[in-house]
């Protein structure tokens, strides 16, 4: 089966031509990607004018619009698959007819409840047999101690209890696994990226109180927290998700991944690959990672 996941970067904000034609882009791309499971961030609904409707009535609107571009699933049992974000960014899932949620299994993470500085959604999903849980989340992009609170709340919704899965996402920092060199040292397999680039006041948000770049995220959730790169599973090699829009100040880098739960099989794992950012283009500022599961070996 078919993981995908993509920062729709502020979809269904503003309805002039051009925004318009944009969106129609990218519903083209995401429709060509052909994912099983979509985990998709940043359907954009606003507060709320005195006319407007109500912020989730309007995120879930742009859902469903989303839904019928990509000719996917976005309700179960008359819920949607959304998780409202504190601000104007939001998270949700579609999924392929003849995918089935389990009932009761659909949990959403959101300001109010828990903290998220966007937010996170989670659905255990009937394969045939296997169950699989899947979840879509936004981490912070100002504020990397918000992400390791952010974090626990991943651990917290994917290690619950023994059902396998992958939490795909925008996590908007760096990775902290390694990878060996030629000579036998190891480095990272997210490079610095903003070694020797001129100084940027956004940069701000990427390094700790000592100046260093802040990997505190991945951090729990790699190494405290048994979530595994599915990038370094499949032996995939490093490619940026984003970096290459012209909203984007920051150098390349890959904020974008699917991590896979401590206890998924890694033989699960049958390949990744982010969409090229020239068929990309300008309709996301983030290009989309796509992740190949074998689910039939889920559960032995």
């Amino acid at each position: 089966m078919r993981l995908v996941s993509v920062n729709a970067f502020d979809l269904y904000d503003g309805d002039d031509p051009a925004a318009e034609e944009r969106f129609a882009r990218l519903e083209a791309l995401v429709r060509g990607l052909d994912a099983d499971v979509l985990a998709v961030q940043e359907i954009v609904a606003r507060e709320p004018g005195p006319r407007d409707p109500d912020k989730r009535d309007l995120a879930t609107t742009r859902l469903r619009r989303l839904a019928k571009a990509v000719d996917r699933q976005w309700k179960h049992r008359g819920e949607p698959m959304l998780a409202l974000g504190g601000g104007i960014h939001h998270a949700a899932l579609l999924w392929r007819e003849g995918i089935t949620p389990v009932p009761g299994t659909l949990d959403r993470y959101e300001r109010a409840d828990a903290g998220l500085w966007h937010s996170l959604i989670t659905c255990v999903f009937d394969l045939g047999g296997p169950r699989l849980r899947i979840g879509s989340v936004q981490l912070s992009p100002f504020d990397q101690a918000w992400g390791w609170s952010d974090a626990a709340q991943i651990l917290r919704a994917m290690h619950g209890d023994s059902v396998p899965g992958f939490v795909g996402g925008d996590f908007n920092g760096l990775g902290t696994t390694t990878v060996v060199q030629p000579d036998g040292s190891e480095a990272f397999y997210d490079h610095d990226p903003y070694r020797n680039q001129p100084w940027h006041p956004e940069f701000a948000y990427q390094f700790d109180e000592h100046g260093n770049l802040d990997r505190r995220v991945a951090f729990r959730l790699e190494r405290l927290g048994g979530m595994r790169d599915c990038a370094r599973i499949a032996g995939a090699p490093w490619t940026a998700t984003t970096g290459f829009h012209p909203a984007d100040n920051h150098p390349p880098r890959r904020l974008d991944r699917w991590y896979a739960t401590h206890h998924a099989p890694d033989f699960a794992v049958r390949g990744l690959t982010v969409v090229d950012h020239g068929v990309v283009g300008d309709c996301t500022a983030h290009a989309p990672v796509v992740l190949e599961v074998d689910h039939t070996v889920i559960g032995r």
